[in-house]
């Protein structure tokens, strides 16, 4: 994720405009890309390159973000020791890194020379490589790779990148870094195979305890995602923007027509920003996974309780011929929200659907709440709610069908006659 400051934006008033790159942009970012494989393989820091990125693009955020962005196709490494050099220390010397050669190296130098002066530094080198079989250049190499002149800046891949695909990771990582300084944001999503992406979104705001609420609309379904405001830490570094991101990003790029509104907090201000998906201007989205597999999101989550009670209830189930399939439904409510309940239990075409409440947040619970008494009055009364008992007081007098658990303790026998009774009605 790139750092706030760098995130490239204009601001208008009470409206945040993030300076997303297009296909017009291409030739500035092959020059771009040009202009960096000239360094590939040679001496040159962090800092050097920044200061000629900026020079080059002659904007200091917008050269900040491409930085951020090359890192991901590119790195700074520092020379150091081969794999047949630390084979060779630790079957003699029983050292497996650089560290630990250095160590050795200032624990050799205080006990011969005690302070080393500058004119003495070549000779306690030679002398110290001597000692230990290596050569003076290795041990060089080794003792001063934290110095400037010994980074190496290098590719990561064979070929290099693409200025489509450097302009579809920058859209990402800003897009991404909007989202991590959000306290809310309102996703619309149109299309064709909705149900698997509100099922989508539903499982990453579970496993990322934020707010997530559903509203069917025209030709889509509309999400408001939030996190509460008294649990922020500092308005700019809010842990739940980061949950909101990890939410909406990796779903997002999985579709074409969407839009996007959210508010976030810069600077201490709170602003508007509205992206689009589905227009022709709308911003190439890559991200940074397809790079590197092992950083892509993982699809799915369960509760503990949510996963055992699957298991438990498809077993004893099973008896009565019933099947418990997981967030299988989509329910529209009267006023058109959506409910996706965490199982659903179906015998001879009948369904009964279970909902775990066991998240004891304030506002996921009053939402909750609500959710369950709308969707009985909407006419789903083949609803049953599996509850932590420790908000019994929030929900002991609603007009649903219930059972709380305790801890470890779920009471499958009451909870599979209310299920019975249901389905035999």
């Amino acid at each position: 994720m790139i750092p706030l400051s760098a995130l490239p934006v204009i601001i208008r008033g009470k409206t945040l405009i993030p300076r997303f790159l297009y296909p017009k942009h291409v030739s500035l970012v092959a020059s771009l890309i040009d202009f960096v494989e000239e360094f590939v393989d040679k001496n040159i820091t962090e800092t050097q390159l920044k200061r000629l990125i900026e020079g080059l693009v002659g904007d200091y955020r917008l050269s900040r973000a491409l930085f951020y962005t090359l890192k991901y196709f590119y790195e700074f490494r520092t020379t150091g020791l081969s794999d047949s050099e630390i084979k060779y220390l630790s079957s003699r010397l029983n050292i497996s890194d650089e560290w630990g050669l250095k160590k050795l190296f200032y624990k050799w130098v205080h006990e011969k020379y005690g302070f080393l002066e500058p004119e003495n530094r070549l000779v306690a080198l030679r002398e110290f490589a001597t000692e230990i079989g290596m050569s003076l250049d290795t041990i060089r190499r080794v003792i001063e790779n934290e110095l400037p002149e010994k980074t190496i800046f290098i590719r990561k891949m064979a070929d290099k990148p693409r200025p489509l695909a450097l302009i579809g990771m920058y859209n990402f990582l800003v897009l991404e870094k909007l989202l991590s300084i959000s306290d809310k944001a309102v996703l619309y999503v149109f299309g064709e195979d909705l149900g698997t992406t509100v099922k989508k979104l539903i499982l990453r705001a579970k496993w990322h305890d934020v707010l997530a609420d559903f509203k069917h609309i025209n030709k889509g379904v509309e999400v408001t995602i939030t996190g509460p405001h008294q649990l922020f830490k500092l308005p700019a570094v809010s842990e739940y923007g980061k949950h909101i991101a990890a939410t909406i990003a990796p779903v997002i790029v999985t579709r074409e027509a969407w839009r996007l509104r959210i508010w976030v907090i810069y600077r201490k201000r709170r602003y508007y920003c509205e992206i689009s998906g589905y227009l022709r201007d709308s911003p190439i989205l890559k991200p940074y996974w397809v790079l590197n597999p092992t950083e892509k999101p993982k699809e799915t989550y369960d509760s503990s309780v949510e996963k055992r009670l699957h298991s438990i209830l498809s077993q004893v189930l099973k008896r009565n011929n019933a099947r418990v399939i997981r967030e299988s439904d989509v329910l529209i409510l009267s006023s058109g929200r959506i409910i996706i309940p965490d199982l659903t239990i179906i015998r001879n075409g009948k369904k009964v659907f279970l909902e775990i409440v066991g998240y004891w947040r304030k506002e996921y619970v009053e939402k909750k709440r609500e959710k369950l008494i709308e969707a009985m009055r909407s006419g789903f009364r083949n609803f049953v709610a599996v509850i932590d008992h420790k908000l019994r007081g929030n929900f002991e007098d609603t007009p649903i069908n219930k059972v709380f658990y305790s801890g470890d303790y779920i009471p499958v026998g009451k909870l599979c006659r209310i299920i019975d009774d249901l389905l035999s009605s």
